[in-house]
C-alpha cells in the first residue's frame, strides 16, 4: 500500500477490498456483478473477470443496463453473484435479494458489501442502510442459508473514517498537516481493532458488513 492509499482511501474500503479478495474464491462459474459498472478500490473490475455487470449507468459501459431489483435473466442461470455498496442506491432491497436468489443456481452463492455508518451521497439517491439483523431476515425471508455477517471495523473505524471525511474537506494545506498529524493515530487504532479484543460497546458501531448467502 502506498503513501497516497494510505492518506485518502477510506478504512472501510480497505476493509472492503480486503473481504472481497478473501472471498475471490467463492466466485466462480458464471458470475454476475450487480452494480459493478463503477470502478472501486482495489478488487479487479468485474470487465476483467470476464463477469456479467449489471449496472443502471450507460456511462459505465456494463454488460447489461437493468435494475437490481428486478433482474433481466432467465432462473438459475448464474452461479454466484456480487454485489458490493450497492444496497443504499435501493428502495426495496429485499426485492434485489429475492432476484438474486431466482437467478442462481442451486448451490449457488452470493457475496455482498453493504454500508452502514458512512457518508451519505446526497448526489444519488443514497437512502438506505442495512443492519445484520435485516439480512437474517432478508436471508430467510428469500430463501437463502447465511453462510457470514461480518462486520466491517467497530468503533474506532467509524470514527477514524468520519475524521479523516472531515479533514479532506479542509482548505488543502491544513488538509496536508491533518492528514500527516492524525493518519498515525487512525492507522494504530485501525490495528488494535482488528488485532485486540474490544468492548462489547465498541461492537454496536460499524461501517458496514460482508455477507454471503447460499442457496438452500
Amino acid at each position: 500500500m502506498n503513501i497516497k492509499e494510505i492518506l485518502f482511501t477510506t478504512l472501510r474500503r480497505r476493509l472492503v477490498d480486503d473481504d472481497l479478495f478473501a472471498c475471490r474464491h467463492l466466485l466462480t462459474g458464471r458470475v454476475l456483478d450487480l452494480g459493478g459498472g463503477r470502478t472501486r478500490g482495489q478488487f479487479p473490475h468485474g470487465r476483467e473477470l470476464n463477469w456479467t455487470v449489471l449496472d443502471t449507468d450507460f456511462n459505465l459501459k456494463p454488460t447489461i443496463i437493468g435494475d437490481a431489483q428486478v433482474l433481466p435473466f432467465i432462473n438459475n442461470s448464474f452461479d454466484s453473484v456480487k454485489c458490493s455498496e450497492l444496497t443504499g442506491y435501493l428502495f426495496e432491497p429485499l426485492k434485489m435479494v429475492a432476484e438474486v436468489k431466482r437467478v442462481l443456481k442451486p448451490d449457488g452463492i452470493a457475496v455482498f458489501t453493504s454500508p452502514f455508518l458512512t457518508p451519505f451521497d446526497f448526489n444519488q439517491h443514497d437512502s438506505i442502510r442495512l443492519t445484520s439483523a435485516w439480512w437474517v431476515w432478508a436471508a430467510r425471508r428469500s430463501g437463502f442459508t447465511v453462510e457470514k455477517i461480518k462486520p466491517q471495523g467497530f468503533m474506532m473505524t467509524v470514527l477514524a473514517d468520519a475524521e479523516k471525511y472531515w479533514i479532506g474537506r479542509w482548505w488543502w494545506p491544513l488538509r496536508i498537516f491533518g492528514y500527516l498529524i492524525m493518519v498515525p493515530v487512525y492507522e494504530l487504532l485501525f490495528w488494535w481493532e482488528q488485532h485486540v479484543p474490544v468492548p462489547d460497546y465498541f461492537k454496536r458501531f460499524t461501517t458496514g458488513f460482508l455477507v454471503i448467502l447460499k442457496m438452500n
